[in-house]
């Protein structure tokens, strides 16, 4: 009977133990571990602030909410109970396909971490980038020039992955030096070291027109050296008119297999600037090879190139 009643004694002590210790358990705020992380799709290039997903928990009462930790500082920022786009240029597909970010959620007696994957999906690079010239881009063809903004100009070069400018430099082009113009119905290359590297995208062209209702000038490409031969680089350059003309190229999908040096056939006059030491070759008429070589004068037109295509 005294060993009976010793085994019942022992066995509601450790049952009595247990419970302690499970009560103990389970008021631990820092014992939540997450089950899986949280997978959200958003497009390349958002703007700051755009939603990218709210933070659902299943803590009760008022709740704070702080990132922890994120692959790229200042990608997401916390609204309210909301995940926002902080630096929209980390959401840039050929940069970060995926961005993580860890969120922690307490009501101040319990804390809950959420893991965010954030998977960003692909677009037409140049696209993103077109605002006023975005319809006609759509409607274009592979091989046309599109005329757009010089704003857009410069945000292809500004935000697109491993870009390169060829021929005038832009210390060239914005210098104080009286823009002067240049007899047509010739074709053009500044013969300098810029150049465009080799297994380059060329997407974009801007160049200083002296008439207006141009519509036969071209864009072309030799990638021998600054005499030629020189090829046509998609079609024709839409009709335009005086001043700085700034244009992008739907579809271009063969990279150079050699540097390129850029010129042009211009139908009329186009825009040059003395400078002193600048080399370039020309001829007249819409030719291959040019043979004839000057110096003291750059011509003011330049190309936008890439290394990475960032487009379909």
């Amino acid at each position: 009977m005294k060993t009976h009643l010793i085994y019942l004694l022992c066995l509601c002590f450790g049952a009595t133990f247990l419970l302690g210790c499970s009560s103990e358990d389970d008021g631990d705020s820092n014992n939540n571990p997450n089950d899986a992380i949280i997978t959200v799709n958003i497009a390349e290039y958002p703007n700051s602030g755009n939603l990218i997903t709210t933070i659902n928990s299943s803590l009760g009462g008022e709740l704070s909410y702080t990132i922890t930790s994120q692959t790229v500082s200042q990608a997401a920022i916390i609204s309210g109970n909301e995940l926002r786009v902080g630096d929209w240029l980390a959401f840039d597909f050929e940069t970060n396909e995926n961005l993580f970010v860890t969120v922690n959620v307490s009501n101040q007696n319990e804390t809950e971490t959420l893991d965010y994957k954030i998977a960003i999906q692909n677009v037409d690079d140049i696209w993103a980038f077109l605002n006023t010239s975005r319809s006609d881009y759509e409607s274009a063809n592979d091989g046309d020039w599109i005329q757009i903004t010089e704003s857009e100009y410069n945000d292809l070069y500004n935000y697109l992955s491993e870009t390169t400018k060829t021929g005038a430099s832009d210390s060239q082009i914005f210098n104080n030096t009286a823009i002067e113009n240049y007899s047509g119905n010739r074709t053009i290359s500044n013969n300098n070291s810029s150049t465009m590297p080799l297994n380059s995208y060329l997407f974009a062209f801007k160049y200083y027109s002296w008439i207006n209702n141009v519509s036969s000038n071209k864009v072309k490409l030799s990638l021998e050296d600054a005499s030629g031969p020189y090829m046509d680089f998609g079609n024709t350059l839409p009709t335009h008119n005086d001043e700085y003309n700034h244009f992008v190229l739907k579809g271009s999908n063969t990279p150079t297999s050699s540097e390129g040096y850029i010129g042009m056939y211009t139908a009329g006059a186009i825009g040059v600037k003395d400078s002193n030491g600048n080399s370039y070759k020309w001829r007249n008429g819409d030719v291959e090879n040019l043979d004839n070589t000057a110096s003291g004068i750059v011509f003011l037109h330049q190309s936008l190139s890439t290394t990475l295509k960032q487009w379909d």
